[in-house]
């Protein structure tokens, strides 16, 4: 008898077979391991991650599943709409029936129907510019010896108190949002799921404390990785780093966007490294909304020359023609019409790295403006990847 193949949304799938299913294609079989404990900020039952997952059954039985995860960001008060692509699980014995290809061109194509300007994702670079995406996304990763601090400061002590936040109810949480709401990139964070959010691939959320004064927060790894930092004020970010570093009693690194210029100006003279990398995969839906979203946030921390650039983008949602105009620092990003001349013409895969990659042959040898303008600082946090 003709085996019945189903592809589409999983909405009829059990979430307990749901979550066998891609605990045992990623080889998960420990309760340490196990996404759910990865990610309880999409996995726990009540969440219903397989109602976002476009999965693959056969006769019924789970074979494929790719989750494409809602979320949003806001960006000099532009709000992009992101979906992320995560849990990418193909059964072992069907592999080579195309099933990931068959999910995945079913994910992106929902996203372009639904508007979404954004989506990341983790993974091997070839393997997902196939669907649109590449390495994107300026990351500077300082890395601070204890040495540094002991010699710059003259102690190791720390100047702030660090508490570990485990309690969802903390009020804690109330004044880390309020701090992280500030910024002129803010992720879209329910307060239900904030600690959830933190703890996405087992971080801790710290609070530091100056008294009752909250000082800042970060989300540190298990081990001694800052993925995610803001201070109260500026003044405050190096205590926050050695407070960091006194807690874990060593010392440790830690991953800043290029918008953060004052923390980046302020940790440079004292760490003992710098690497500069892209910060994960993207692909970019809407060129217009995020171009304007990130050109804005640029001049948040970089003086750029007034000057105008036309762009025509072979985008994977479809062609944009678009014109970036800065003057007196005010950015100012429209849709033109086709019989307006462009500077540039670019497929996808050659507009997210001349326009967003920390590093770009192509852009080095292009003119002034485009060496000045661009990389923009897309950039997503390590808690919103899914």
């Amino acid at each position: 008898m003709k085996e019945t193949v189903y592809c589409g949304k999983g909405t009829h799938v059990p979430h307990a077979d749901f979550m066998d299913f891609i605990d045992m294609v990623f080889g998960f079989t420990t309760d340490e391991q196990k996404f759910i404990g990865l990610l309880p900020k999409l996995y726990r039952e009540y969440r219903r991650p397989q109602d976002s997952n476009y999965v693959v059954t056969e006769d019924g039985v789970i074979k494929a599943a790719i989750g494409a995860y809602d979320h949003e960001i806001t960006v000099c008060g532009v709000k992009l709409p992101c979906r992320g692509i995560g849990n990418v699980a193909v059964h072992p014995d069907t592999r080579g029936k195309g099933y990931m290809k068959a999910t995945m061109n079913a994910a992106l194509e929902d996203m372009i129907r639904d508007g979404i300007a954004l989506s990341t994702l983790g993974g091997r670079r070839q393997r997902y510019q196939y669907f649109s995406y590449d390495k994107a996304g300026p990351c500077y990763t300082y890395s601070v010896a204890r040495d540094n601090i002991r010699h710059t400061y003259g102690t190791l002590d720390a100047p702030f108190t660090v508490k570990v936040i485990e309690d969802a109810n903390d009020p804690l949480i109330e004044d880390i949002m309020a701090i992280a709401a500030k910024a002129p990139y803010v992720p879209t964070r329910a307060r239900e799921d904030f600690l959830d959010i933190a703890h996405t691939w087992k971080c801790r959320l710290l609070a530091f404390l100056d008294g009752d004064r909250l000082a800042g927060y970060c989300i540190m790894d298990q081990g001694t990785g800052i993925h995610e930092i803001r201070a109260a004020c500026d003044d405050d970010f190096m205590g926050l780093i050695r407070s960091a570093s006194a807690f874990v009693e060593k010392g440790i690194s830690v991953a800043l966007p290029a918008f953060d210029a004052a923390y980046i100006q302020a940790i440079d003279p004292m760490a003992e490294h710098v690497s500069l990398s892209a910060s994960m995969s993207y692909t970019v839906l809407n060129y217009r909304l995020v171009l304007e979203a990130f050109l804005k946030l640029k001049l948040t921390f970089a003086n750029l020359t007034d000057g105008t650039v036309t762009l025509l983008i072979h985008g994977y949602a479809g062609d944009e023609r678009v014109r970036l105009t800065v003057k007196d620092s005010v950015p100012v990003v429209t849709e033109v019409s086709d019989e307006v001349p462009v500077d540039h013409e670019f497929t996808h895969m050659e507009a997210l790295n001349v326009l967003f990659s920390p590093i770009s042959p192509r852009r080095n040898g292009m003119n002034a403006l485009m060496r000045e303008w661009f990389p923009l600082p897309i950039w997503m946090y390590r808690a919103d990847e899914v």
